[in-house]
């Protein structure tokens, strides 16, 4: 079977991680060059075509891939079958909509739009053009993710009555932040601590748990400004307005009937037990933990650590890195790329229980909306 030619709107030319147009570099380009049977990068579009020749050059790409300047032209070449959109929220619309019009199926970071509306308008627009579509929420790719599911559905812990999480952002900075990602502090961005860094988590947690029933919400804002520092670590602006919030708080019942509750805090600088994520899922036959250091949920970071207790026993650590879908051949790539790679290689196969469609994924923006809106936070 031929590749599947890939299209990628969005790819830096420069290799620093915090920065615009980074996760493209660091995450996409490394998973499809992992899989070069299945996949095959035949073009870039950037804001100029000079700005995509130098993102084919800096991330090695054949002198033969392609260089556009809109989203139209990438849309309208007949030898693109997938584009992907990886740039920042507020753009993942008008650059999504013509390869859907052009009926190219379409792989969208997370966010899939800057809004509810613009998420369920892409939704529909999919729909009614036929393609096959997939939302960078990776984590649902995550060994630990699928290993979780699986110890769930055999029914090791018995029913789950009830689930709870303590999470850390402490990873990302609170006294100062890159010149260029300001959108990241505002609110009404749709891309934010909120909409992106929580949400990554509440994607996995419903993905594995199901949805909520009932919800209820806090969100709160101790840190009203921030240092805003460009690449060279010059300061620009010493209290650039920050609107996103500090702290999110969500308890409600989830429809198996089980109770859930999930309490992200900002520490000023990291987490005292440098533990990230502390989820425990409680069932009438045991418990499971999950743990992470501070890092970003949707990365296969490996400190990651899966836990079970049954009845009186010794709680057992379980090595969910022994089970490999994709036969440990993405051993070599970094945490960042995989998940992103083990969502390809999904998606290559059709299977739908290892990535995210923008019909799945906008559950998750849905009940983003009902938390916000029940904290009286309304965009």
């Amino acid at each position: 079977m031929a590749p599947i030619r890939v299209g990628i709107l969005g790819l830096s030319d420069t290799k620093v991680f915090f920065g615009p147009g980074a996760w493209a570099v660091f995450a996409h380009v490394p998973s499809l060059k992992a899989q070069r049977d299945e996949y095959e990068i035949v073009a870039v579009s950037n804001s100029t075509v000079a700005s995509a020749r130098r993102s084919i050059a800096a991330n090695d790409l054949p002198a033969s891939t392609k260089a556009y300047s809109s989203p139209q032209d990438l849309a309208n070449d007949p030898d693109v079958d997938l584009v992907v959109v990886s740039v920042r929220v507020a753009k993942h619309y008008e650059l999504t909509k013509p390869a859907l019009l052009a009926k190219k199926d379409v792989f969208v970071e997370w966010p899939l739009g800057a809004s509810l509306a613009e998420a369920e308008e892409l939704t529909r627009l999919a729909k009614e053009n036929g393609v096959k579509t997939m939302v960078g929420v990776q984590a649902r790719a995550d060994r630990l993710m699928l290993k979780l599911k699986e110890i769930l559905t055999k029914g090791e812990i018995g029913d789950v009555v009830s689930s709870s999480v303590l999470g850390s952002t402490g990873i990302l900075p609170s006294d100062r932040w890159m010149e260029g990602l300001e959108y990241y502090l505002d609110f009404l961005s749709g891309g934010n601590i909120f909409y992106i860094f929580f949400a990554h988590f509440l994607d996995s947690f419903t993905n594995v748990l199901g949805d909520f029933e009932a919800v209820q919400g806090i969100l709160k804002t101790f840190n009203k400004t921030i240092a805003i520092f460009n690449s060279k670590g010059d300061l620009v602006n010493p209290a650039y307005p920050k609107t996103s919030p500090d702290h999110i708080l969500v308890q409600g019942t989830l429809t198996s009937g089980a109770v859930a509750s999930i309490a992200f805090r900002k520490p000023p600088v990291a987490a005292i037990d440098d533990v990230g994520i502390r989820w425990l899922i409680t069932g009438n036959k045991g418990e499971i933990e999950v743990t992470t250091k501070e890092t970003q949920w949707q990365m296969a970071d490996s400190s990651m650590k899966l836990r079970v207790k049954l009845g009186k026993d010794e709680a057992r650590e379980v090595d969910y890195k022994a089970e490999d879908a994709d036969g440990g051949r993405f051993s070599s790539l970094d945490a960042v790329a995989l998940n992103t790679a083990r969502s390809y290689a999904a998606f290559a196969k059709g299977d739908e229980t290892r990535y995210a469609t923008f019909e799945s994924a906008l559950k998750t923006h849905r009940l983003l909306e009902r938390i916000a809106k029940s904290a009286g936070w309304t965009k």
